[in-house]
């Protein structure tokens, strides 16, 4: 029986040798190109959405497809106002917590009523057309970050020195407010659940204060996306050398990388505690020859050994701006003995 792109991405999550380095890019917006679809459309109406990131998918033949990152979402759904610009992602405009101190007045996220409703369309109908054939990922926002959203970044960066207990306790209750919109996913058919917490960074905060405020809330995440049943990556954006170990001991299947971070370094600190998923650096996507691309991939996966425990990938989502020849490039690494 021959392994399915399925199979293949399965056995990397389980540090197991797969036959050939799973290919699994991080493709959110980008399939617009291809569908004809605006990011209205597929922000909006999840069978559009699902149905746009599938012909995508087939189109390049990569071995797991994503809903659509939209890290504006959550926030959206606990009144922050969101702005929606036409060819690039949502982002937060407003934000609904005026007073940190109010927000246990912040209430678990309604998901069947509001937005998030589209992205467990599209999860459903990605888990009916593709049969347990492609591997599917969806995302949550991770707790740090929706406390940015919901506070403002520098407001909540002037609260992690001023009020640390005050922080903490925001930070677990974003941890809480999230979790129905998780139970939701797994619910729809997700194979892995994202956890997007960019700004945990070592670009933003130190190891320390990541240790102190984001990391106690992961782990926390990360276990119950587990306990569901489903496989659990966490994506940090930017530098996170320093943290890895850390993001490792947060339990996580698979650990996502940008591209300021080496794949040996990568594959050195967390060794056997946890799949690696990265890093061809998205400008390079877009800026770069297929040459280029393939030699980054190919770079990629000798760093990352013959052992298993490695998914190639982008460091982030893929900018709509890339080329499809370099998509190409990067998939193309697929149909290689690794």
């Amino acid at each position: 029986m021959n392994e399915t792109s399925y199979d293949i991405v399965a056995k990397a999550l389980k540090l197991e040798k797969p036959s050939r380095t799973p290919v699994v890019p991080i493709v959110g917006l980008y399939s617009m190109n291809f569908s004809r679809l605006s990011s209205a459309e597929l922000l909006h109406d999840g069978k559009k959405q699902a149905k746009s990131q599938l012909l995508c998918q087939s189109k390049f033949g990569y071995d797991g497809v994503f809903n659509v990152m939209d890290l504006s979402v959550e926030a959206q759904t606990l009144g922050a106002e969101v702005e929606f610009p036409s060819k690039s992602f949502p982002y937060v405009k407003t934000h609904p917590l005026s007073d940190p101190i109010m927000f246990e007045e912040l209430p678990s996220l309604d998901v069947r009523s509001t937005r998030l409703s589209i992205f467990i369309d599209c999860i459903n109908f990605l888990a009916q057309e593709t049969k347990k054939e492609v591997y599917i990922s969806s995302y949550v926002i991770g707790p740090f970050t929706l406390a940015g959203h919901l506070l403002g970044i520098d407001e909540l960066m002037e609260l992690t020195v001023e009020e640390r207990a005050l922080t903490t306790a925001l930070v677990e209750h974003c941890a809480r407010i999230v979790e129905p919109y998780i139970e939701s996913q797994v619910e729809a058919g997700t194979d892995n659940i994202v956890i997007l917490e960019p700004s945990a960074s070592s670009s933003l905060i130190s190891p320390k204060f990541f240790k102190i405020f984001s990391f106690p809330s992961v782990k926390i995440l990360i276990s119950k996306i587990k306990r569901l049943g489903v496989g659990a990556t966490l994506h940090i954006c930017g530098k996170t050398s320093e943290i890895l170990e850390m993001m490792c001991d947060t339990g996580t299947d698979v650990i996502s990388i940008d591209a300021y971070v080496t794949i040996s370094e990568a594959m050195e600190k967390i060794k056997d505690q946890a799949c690696l998923m990265g890093n061809i650096d998205t400008s390079l996507m877009i800026t770069g020859t297929p040459s280029d691309v393939s030699l980054a991939a190919r770079k990629c996966v000798s760093m990352a050994g013959e052992n298993g425990g490695y998914i190639l990938s982008t460091s982030c989502d893929t900018p709509i701006e890339v080329p499809a020849e370099n998509m190409v490039a990067l998939v193309s690494l697929r149909n290689l003995d690794s």
